[in-house]
């Protein structure tokens, strides 16, 4: 019998959260500035938003603010946009370049997706420190409901981590779909709000851009990150029990594929 997830979970999360760091780590692993640059990195290209497309295009959200107001909309968006993509990118091979964990080791696959998830969440946790820290330079002080941020990206866990069950169970058997994802992260970068406002969208198009599941979590996101109001507090619970119920399928899907990951691999 098959231990539920937040068993195994705990039961492990000593391991997890090294492999979280382990993965993170390995990204400025060799480099002279070392972690330093996870920092230097969103704080660079926040400037250069700035500079492109507020002070060059001068750019407005929805043709009012200033320079700022847009670089940091468009900054919000994209580190919801960058954990989304960092998952669907990373999930299709997870297995594949992991066999160890599959043929040698003791260990219950299903935790490496969540991995995959953790550290997603922590360079968008980085992300919004360091929009954050912009915007009381520019800004001022933030509104309170900054406070509400880490509950956003909790609605959007189940999201994320439903994804990340499919595609590396799928990704085991059908290699091609890398490229798939490659191309489906391209597409969802501009059919989603995050260089435009919803408002700005044509009237035709805004309920199929809602259908995108980023749309709605971008814009709850930015809602209590820089307009100081509070988010749909319904909207998010629908979206949770939809997610969640996408994250509890794709659970069951990938536990029962398992058994035909050491043949592939």
């Amino acid at each position: 019998m098959q231990s539920s997830l937040p068993t195994t979970l705990w039961r492990h999360r000593s391991l997890v959260l090294e492999l979280v760091k382990r993965e993170f780590s390995s990204q400025y692993r060799g480099s002279f500035g070392g972690i330093f640059w996870s920092l230097a990195q969103p704080l660079f290209l926040l400037a250069i938003y700035i500079i492109a497309f507020g002070v060059i295009l001068k750019s407005r959200w929805n043709n009012a603010g200033s320079a700022a107001d847009y670089a940091f909309m468009l900054f919000a968006g994209l580190i919801i946009f960058n954990a989304f993509s960092e998952v669907l990118n990373k999930s299709p091979l997870l297995i594949a370049r992991n066999p160890n964990f599959v043929k040698k080791v003791v260990f219950p696959l299903e935790l490496l997706p969540v991995v995959t998830v953790g550290v997603a969440y922590l360079q968008a946790l980085l992300g919004t420190a360091i929009l954050l820290a912009g915007y009381i330079v520019f800004m001022g002080k933030p509104s309170p409901t900054v406070l509400l941020f880490p509950f956003i990206l909790l609605c959007f866990s189940p999201m994320l981590l439903g994804l990340a069950w499919l595609l590396s169970a799928v990704g085991v058997a059908v290699k091609d779909i890398g490229q798939l994802t490659g191309m489906l992260s391209h597409c969802l970068l501009f059919l989603t709000p995050i260089f435009y406002s919803m408002d700005s969208a044509p009237e035709l198009l805004k309920n199929l851009l809602m259908l995108n599941p980023l749309t709605f979590i971008v814009e709850q996101f930015r809602l209590v990150l820089l307009t100081g109001r509070l988010p749909s507090f319904l909207g998010l619970a629908v979206y949770t029990g939809l997610a969640s119920a996408f994250s509890w399928a794709s659970l069951i899907l990938f536990r029962r594929l398992r058994t035909t990951f050491a043949d592939m691999v």
